[in-house]
């Protein structure tokens, strides 16, 4: 792992961890007595390197700069008490499994400038039930909302974009998606959004795309497997 040197100081108050300045990979692993992280407002960081704050298991809360522009891999991955996160309009990048296993995570705020997320950045959130992804997404990776048990309404960029392989696989509680996009998006390596045995998945999902598109959406490998009765508009 790279590291990166120290510019500013880091201050713990109490269970609050306020950074002011760089921190290091994996500098705080498994720490179970950090309850909140705030970044402050004249801090310059614009990445929260990998590892960061793996296991930290009694974070609850996360306040990031503005400044940022890319979390790491595995990042905040099994911070199981995070319950929420605000991510600012600067993000661009969210690494591969930066937020899987935050089963207490509720509520995402994906920033209009997002362009990537990662494989497996978001799996096994059990406690999220929603998801508003941005149309300026460029590439979602393999399985990046998988398993998460309680997500029930997901809404896709609309720009077309290749989509990753099961990227909502093992979502059981999922009834709705909603995909805007006025050109049919492929599935990376012809692969679907969910697994193509799981007929109960498809068959319980209501698919809405734009009324003009439905017939385009039909002929469609990836997408036909819906039932075309389940198809409604958008």
């Amino acid at each position: 792992m790279s590291s990166i040197v120290f510019c500013c100081p880091l201050i713990l108050n109490g269970n609050k961890l306020v950074i002011s300045g760089d921190i290091r990979a994996g500098e705080y692993i498994d720490r179970i007595d950090i309850v909140e992280v705030e970044f402050s407002e004249s801090c310059d960081v614009i990445e929260i390197p990998d590892y960061a704050f793996l296991g930290c298991t009694s974070l609850k809360k996360v306040t990031l700069s503005p400044r940022i522009k890319k979390i790491g891999f595995q990042a905040f991955s099994e911070c199981s008490a995070l319950e929420e996160i605000s991510l600012p309009d600067s993000i661009e990048d969210i690494g591969s499994n930066s937020f899987a296993y935050c089963r207490s995570l509720n509520h995402v705020r994906f920033p209009s400038g997002l362009k990537h997320i990662g494989h497996n950045a978001f799996s096994f959130c059990g406690s999220l039930t929603e998801v508003v992804l941005p149309d300026s997404l460029e590439e979602i990776e393999s399985y990046a909302f998988s398993d998460c048990d309680s997500l029930r309404k997901v809404t896709l960029p609309a720009n077309g974009n290749m989509l990753g392989e099961l990227i909502m696989n093992c979502c059981p509680a999922l009834v709705e998606i909603i995909q805007p996009s006025e050109k049919v998006p492929v599935f990376d390596c012809n692969s679907y959004i969910f697994d193509p045995y799981d007929k109960s998945a498809y068959d319980r999902c209501v698919l809405k795309v734009p009324e003009n598109m439905i017939d385009s959406y039909d002929v469609s490998k990836s997408w036909r497997i819906f039932n075309k009765n389940a198809m409604s508009k958008q």
